[in-house]
């Protein structure tokens, strides 16, 4: 069976004013074209649908029944294209995400986002470096919020704000008790860092901001989640280096302790590909810059916008 959604309309048009004339003129057709339109219906279905003499047209039984079809595929059909429609013009958005971001900027920002549609979808997950820089370029995830840009031709790195860099210890260990910790103290202490296969830019970056210090730092592989280098801080494995907003945060047997040293600051931003022009991203972009400013004046003393760590990572990762 074989037939279109024009030839549908032509039959109920024709099936309500029973004559040709004067529903070739509804349609917006020649008379010939909607004649060749009903009979191919009927040739389709194998049916004759009108009764046609002289001076009147009429339906035939088959026709009679085959209507109510005809109106519920047609019906069906515009619903479908509404909701298509309607899919395809929604908001929805996937942005990478770890844990850090939920501690503090993930819930300002599902609220605002809310607040501006209920119906915007965001879609959150949590990816390895590797994974952001394959799945990026592809569309497999639309934004990241990371402290500096990957090299992925065609990105766009918005920067939002820069932080500076505080140390998490156990809360047991003899450092945590100070105002300041100085980077000379973890000459013998070992640096908590992401796995090379998960983020190839963590470990160097440590070793670069520890050099003109005379220090080679001592790294302790661990897995990308922030809340597994957190928790191996917490027993005392070793120092993780994060953003000062992480200061506004708790966490069990964690502290974060300020550097008495003035260290590099971090850049924070919005990452995307240039491509990505939808309004979406739009959206979610002045939201998110929106959170940050909220965070800097709730935070203050310096510390801005959620934590991050100081490898490139998703959004709040």
């Amino acid at each position: 069976m074989d037939f279109r959604l024009k030839q549908l309309q032509s039959f109920l048009t024709l099936a309500e004013l029973l004559n040709y004339g004067k529903a070739a003129q509804a349609l917006y057709v020649s008379q010939p074209t909607l004649t060749f339109q009903i009979k191919s219906l009927e040739d389709a279905l194998g049916a004759k649908l009108f009764e046609r003499t002289r001076h009147s047209v009429a339906l035939t039984d088959a026709g009679i029944a085959f209507a109510q079809y005809a109106e519920t595929i047609l019906k069906t059909a515009a619903e479908a294209k509404t909701h298509l429609g309607a899919l395809e013009n929604r908001l929805h958005l996937r942005v990478a995400c770890g844990p850090v971001g939920q501690y503090v900027l993930l819930p300002a920002v599902l609220r605002e986002l809310a607040a501006y549609d209920p119906d915007f979808q965001l879609e959150l997950c949590e990816l390895t470096t590797e994974e952001q820089m394959a799945k990026l370029p592809s569309g497999g995830v639309d934004a990241l919020f990371m402290v500096r840009a990957l090299p992925i031709p065609g990105i766009r790195f918005e920067p939002i704000c820069k932080e500076t860099l505080v140390a998490m210890v156990s809360r047991h260990s003899h450092l945590a008790r100070g105002r300041t910790i100085s980077v000379y103290d973890l000459r013998d202490k070992k640096i908590i860092a992401s796995k090379a296969e998960d983020c190839r830019f963590h470990q160097p970056f440590l070793h670069q901001l520890l050099a003109p210090f005379g220090i080679v730092p001592r790294i302790l592989e661990v897995p990308y989640s922030c809340a597994m280098q957190l928790a191996y801080a917490g027993a005392g494995e070793g120092i993780v280096f994060a953003t000062s907003s992480m200061m506004k945060c708790s966490f069990p047997d964690v502290v974060a302790i300020p550097f008495a040293e003035k260290l590099p600051e971090r850049q924070l931003g919005i990452v995307s590909m240039e491509s990505n022009k939808s309004a979406a991203l739009e959206i979610f972009r002045r939201v998110a810059v929106r959170c940050f400013a909220a965070t800097e004046d709730m935070v203050g003393n310096g510390t801005r916008g959620p934590f991050v760590a100081p490898s490139t990572i998703a959004l709040g990762a």
